[in-house]
């Protein structure tokens, strides 16, 4: 995802270009397993240090549940917003001191912007920590662990852990 921005460098600050994004992004993380396209548009503004990237991106992505380990499809919404600095004065050809920034935000000696970092960073961000593949998801029954969204068990699930038996006995008084 690399864009070549030596014109929009040479313009003056407030400068925009729109772009229309509609990438393939199966080998951009292993952890990503995307079901579609990764399609939205950007937006790319001049700034007095190099060049301001927004824009609404979506895909769909394979998670596994959480509670019943089945696989199922997410979309996801990713809304970026990141500066990009240049090494490489447009005017002179010179090197800029460097600031501070990691180097998936900088723009390379040959005025590519690589969006690619900033992209898998953002799916990985809008990733739920525990997905769910519905609400009313049963899960994985934890004594025989039967899928409990197709199958029913029938054992009792009232098992309790030997170190609350003390409190069970309690709360039926």
């Amino acid at each position: 995802m690399q864009y070549n921005v030596s014109q929009l460098l040479k313009s003056s600050t407030g400068a925009m270009r729109d772009y229309d994004l509609h990438q393939d992004i199966a080998q951009i993380d292993p952890e990503i397993r995307p079901l579609t396209t990764l399609d939205g548009n950007i937006q790319m503004i001049r700034t007095t240090d190099g060049i301001f990237v927004r824009g609404n991106l979506n895909v769909s992505a394979e998670l596994t549940c959480a509670r019943c380990l089945d696989e199922f499809s997410m979309p996801l919404r990713i809304a970026l917003e990141e500066e990009f600095h240049s090494t490489i004065d447009m005017a002179t050809g010179a090197e800029l001191p460097q600031i501070e920034t990691e180097t998936a935000t900088l723009i390379d000696d040959h005025h590519a912007l690589d969006l690619t970092e900033v992209v898998r960073q953002g799916i990985l961000l809008a990733l739920p920590p525990f997905p769910i593949c519905r609400s009313a998801c049963a899960g994985l029954c934890p004594t025989c662990g039967k899928n409990r969204n197709y199958e029913s068990c029938d054992h009792a699930h009232d098992a309790i852990d030997p170190r609350l038996e003390k409190l069970k006995e309690l709360m039926n008084e």
